[in-house]
Order: C-alpha cells, then sequence, then structure tokens
C-alpha cells in the first residue's frame, strides 16, 4: 500500500488488466444486491429510512478507519477539501438509494442505480478531461439498454415505478460524480489517506438522524409484540449495512487503486444480474413484490442482464 500513489497509479493506463479491478467490483456487485435485499427487508419490517441511513454509514465509516493503519503521506489542510466533498456527495447519494429501494421492488431499483456506468463515462470526460476507448462508450450505451430492459413492468403494475424512477436517478448521478472525483482526487492525496476522512464526514454527516432517532426511542411503546418485531427488522439491517460496507470497501478501493472508474463501474454492474436472480429465487424472502413472478417480465429482465454482460466483455477486450 505504500506505494499507492506512485506504482499503482502510474500504470494506471496499461493494457494489462489486474486481477484486481476485476475481483474487487465483480464481489462488491454480489455483496450490494445481498445487502440491498437484507435492508429491504429492514424496512419492510417497520424500520424507518433515518435508522437505516444512519446505521448504514456509521458501519461504512468505521470500516473504512482501518486505512490509518497502512502507510500514507502526510495531509496539508486543504487537502480535506476534497475527501470531505466527496463524503457529502456520497451521503446524499445514499438518502436517494434507500428512499429508492423503500419506494420500489429491489430488482428495479438495483437496476436503475447502474445507469451511474455511462454517467461516470460522461463525468469522466467532462471534469477530468479523459479520453474514453470507442468499446467504452459502446459498452456504457449496451449497459444502459440492458439496465431500462431490467427495469421493464407490464401496463397497470407501475404502482410507485415513477418515484423509484427518480430517487434511483439521482443517487447514480450523485454516485457517478463521486466516483469520478476519487478517481481525479486520490492521486494527489493518497488512497490510504483518502478514503478514510471521505466515509469518515459521511459517518459524521450522518449524525443528522440521531435527534430524530433518540426521541423516537424515547416515544417507542414497550409492549413484547413491538420489541419483537423491531428485533427482526434490525437483525436484517445489522446485516444489510455490513454487506453494503464491505461491498463499498472493495468498489472504491478498485477505484483508488486501480484508478479506472468507468470500468469498475460496468463490472459493479453485474449487481443489476445478482438483484434479479436473488429476488426470482428467494421471492418473498428477499422482499420481492408479485410481480417479480411474472414470467414476461424475468424474461426482459434476463434479456438486459445479459446485455450487460455483453458490455463487460467489451471492457475487457
Amino acid at each position: 500500500m505504500a506505494g499507492v500513489g506512485t506504482r499503482r497509479f502510474a500504470r494506471r493506463d496499461a493494457p494489462v488488466v489486474s486481477s484486481g479491478v476485476l475481483l474487487l467490483p465483480l464481489s462488491a456487485a454480489f455483496g450490494y444486491a445481498c445487502g440491498a435485499i437484507a435492508v429491504k427487508r429492514s424496512l419492510g419490517a417497520g424500520l424507518s429510512g433515518g435508522l437505516v441511513n444512519f446505521v448504514c454509514n456509521v458501519v461504512l465509516a468505521l470500516l473504512f478507519q482501518i486505512f490509518w493503519f497502512f502507510p500514507g503521506g502526510q495531509m496539508g489542510i486543504f487537502s480535506y477539501f476534497a475527501p470531505v466533498a466527496c463524503g457529502i456527495l456520497f451521503f446524499l447519494g445514499q438518502i436517494a438509494t434507500f428512499r429508492a429501494i423503500a419506494a420500489g421492488d429491489v430488482s428495479v431499483a438495483t437496476p436503475l442505480l447502474g445507469t451511474k456506468v455511462i454517467l461516470v463515462a460522461l463525468f469522466s470526460v467532462v471534469l477530468i478531461g479523459r479520453a474514453l476507448p470507442a468499446s467504452w462508450w459502446i459498452a456504457s450505451l449496451l449497459a444502459s439498454i440492458g439496465i431500462g430492459m431490467i427495469s421493464y413492468a407490464p401496463a397497470g403494475h407501475h404502482g410507485r415505478l415513477a418515484v423509484t424512477v427518480g430517487w434511483s436517478l439521482g443517487a447514480a448521478s450523485l454516485f457517478a460524480m463521486t466516483d469520478v472525483l476519487v478517481q481525479r482526487w486520490v492521486p494527489l492525496i493518497g488512497y490510504t489517506r483518502f478514503a478514510p476522512v471521505m466515509f469518515g464526514v459521511t459517518g459524521l454527516c450522518s449524525m443528522f438522524y440521531l435527534p430524530s432517532l433518540l426521541k423516537q426511542m424515547r416515544h417507542a411503546k414497550e409492549s413484547f409484540g413491538e420489541a419483537r418485531f423491531s428485533i427482526a427488522g434490525m437483525r436484517w439491517l445489522l446485516a444489510g449495512a455490513l454487506l453494503l460496507g464491505l461491498q463499498a470497501l472493495g468498489m472504491y478501493s478498485s477505484i483508488g487503486l486501480y484508478g479506472s472508474a468507468t470500468m469498475t463501474n460496468i463490472l459493479y454492474g453485474s449487481r443489476c444480474l445478482w438483484s434479479v436472480l436473488l429476488v426470482w429465487i428467494f421471492g418473498s424472502l428477499a422482499g420481492a413484490s408479485p410481480l417479480a413472478h411474472h414470467s414476461r417480465v424475468m424474461g426482459w429482465r434476463f434479456a438486459g442482464a445479459l446485455l450487460l454482460f455483453t458490455a463487460m466483455a467489451l471492457v475487457l477486450r
């Protein structure tokens, strides 16, 4: 890790693809799908969105503090601006994400979040002036089409689809901006110092929820049934928070160490496939709606998943 700021970033444009830049986002994708399902179950058990945000962000912040134990350079007072800004953007993205998960089915919300694939490509050009290979633009386009197919729902089954779409696209934009800025600023500071500050700020921003949560606890009723109900929700929440924290650790470590936000996000887009598979296989256990068992819907979603894999193949050529 000592050479994060020099050796690894010097090889950013090398044609050989490291196993780390492949395995980290792919593992994170599976972890995200599982974590999102657990969070959906906690929300279905009656836990508030504020509590979900608070617990998930605090767990995330604590996990990333491990990087203080790795070698890293000194940070001047002005060096803190970049990770603080990214931490705030990530916090806002988390709010939008959990609103999307609460409003709709995981197999819809998670694929829509994947639209950040093409947004990262666009922001990479606009914000840091990076030229992308033509195959990556085609891959981003295919991934976006695939995401649209996964989000298909027949007439009469849309429900709160518009709300889910709005929050998901908002979250995708915020996360895409965060990913590109991480790629731009980490080489100047070093990943082992940037990451703990960034996610520490996300955890601190979550303290915004604390007064409301304490008030809810003071006014909560102490009946056995409600206590059991809350404990069940908390178990799902803690599992989801840990999974989401670990997947973020893998995702941002991939971007921070290897510097390829676009490739990482296309590989990370496989979470769309995992979310469809897990919801279809486990059904109600995954908090699925009846629509998840609709054969035509699942056909569209799997077709979209194949496009996502095609996009991955284009990037890895």
